[in-house]
């Protein structure tokens, strides 16, 4: 009997212990992840935020992480993205109106199990889903409305179980969503510093920093790149015979205008005074002289109506094409990538210049590309 119970005072002494290895396991994982949303709340900027949810956040037994967010009103991708020099593995973005349906299909609350790495392949893109045995789903919601998903994945099929609850991750999901907002807001008050303040085309800032991105962009993806220049013709004699609020309104109207040619993926910029200058990722040359040939076009169609006088205008608009840059230059693909972009931006925008005097003094409305030297 006295052996019985010591049997059994020890097996109650092993299970307190488990227990109590087990409380003490959760209590340090409590503080961590409390660490951890506390340096997510606080990250400053796209690089850090993204950083820590798709890399540190590893560190909680979670073999990968995939991210995806919706893109709404084509901004968030361009917010998120624009500055900085590499992408975010794991981090995605779907455009609203185009997926409306996988959208309604996002759950309201965290799903855990084995069948969520398959069952959400399509909107995380995951080539590799079959290594993935059990995952967690948080929709991530902000104001009512879900504005992305984070995906926790693992190669364990016990790791997330459907039985499990979800009322910590559902807190680790808002947390998550409140973060991601804050950033995107902050993205937005920053962009006000890129913005010209009239027309509120992107300024000559913006537009030379995000110049030497897409051409390093460009470069490593082996893609074109297109960089338009575009100048208002007689545009000092629209100011003189008709005033300065009247050449305020050309401008504005100028850059609407051009805003209708191109994608929301495209940089339009005030470069100075009356000359505007268009970027065009993954475009070439022909394309390109289509795309200004329809500014063009249009700006030419378009009639101000002034003081009861009909005001016409054009644009001079001059092009130069990445390829054809490298060519000339005979800058190769395994060049140092900062050499070439610190070399191209100044090579391309020189050469779309001259391409735009060349309109200018061979008669002005028209289109000129800058060819290649033979």
């Amino acid at each position: 009997m006295v052996e019985k119970r010591l049997d059994e005072n020890k097996r109650l002494r092993e299970k307190l212990d488990r227990l109590l290895h087990e409380a003490r396991r959760n209590e340090k994982t409590q503080a961590s992840y409390d660490n951890f949303s506390l340096s997510v709340m606080a990250a400053q900027g796209p690089q850090e935020l993204f950083s820590l949810l798709l890399n540190e956040q590893k560190n909680f037994r979670i073999d990968d992480i995939r991210l995806c967010l919706i893109d709404r009103f084509h901004e968030v991708e361009r917010l998120l993205t624009d500055s900085y020099q590499h992408t975010f593995h794991g981090l995605s973005f779907i455009d609203a109106d185009t997926s409306k349906l996988h959208i309604a299909n996002i759950p309201e609350r965290p799903v855990l199990g084995s069948r969520i790495p398959a069952k959400y392949n399509w909107l995380m893109n995951l080539d590799d889903c079959e290594l993935y045995q059990s995952a967690a789903l948080l929709p991530l919601k902000s104001g009512g409305k879900i504005i992305g998903v984070q995906l926790l994945l693992s190669k364990d099929a016990n790791r997330y179980n459907k039985n499990d609850g979800t009322t910590f991750l559902h807190k680790l999901a808002a947390m998550t969503a409140i973060s991601i907002e804050n950033c995107i807001n902050r993205q937005r008050i920053l962009k006000l510093g890129y913005q010209d303040g009239l027309t509120s085309a992107y300024n000559r800032r913006y537009f030379d920093e995000r110049l030497k991105h897409e051409i390093d962009r460009s470069v490593r993806n082996k893609t074109d790149l297109v960089c338009l220049f575009i100048d208002i013709d007689f545009f000092k004699k629209i100011n003189d015979n008709y005033g300065h609020q009247v050449g305020d309104i050309v401008l504005i109207k100028l850059v609407t205008l051009m805003r209708d040619q191109v994608r929301s993926s495209d940089i339009v910029a005030r470069y100075g005074g009356e000359e505007f200058a268009i970027i065009l990722p993954d475009t070439g040359i022909q394309l390109a002289h289509e795309v200004a040939e329809r500014i063009r076009s249009e700006v030419e169609n378009q009639k101000l109506e002034i003081n009861e006088h009909t005001l016409g205008i054009t644009v001079s608009i001059g092009l130069a094409s990445l390829s054809q840059i490298r060519h000339q230059e005979g800058i190769q693909q395994k060049d140092q990538p900062q050499k070439i972009t610190d070399s191209l931006d100044k090579i391309l925008l020189g050469k779309a210049d001259e391409a735009l005097y060349q309109a200018k003094q061979t008669g002005r409305n028209q289109v000129v590309i800058k060819k290649a030297a033979i």
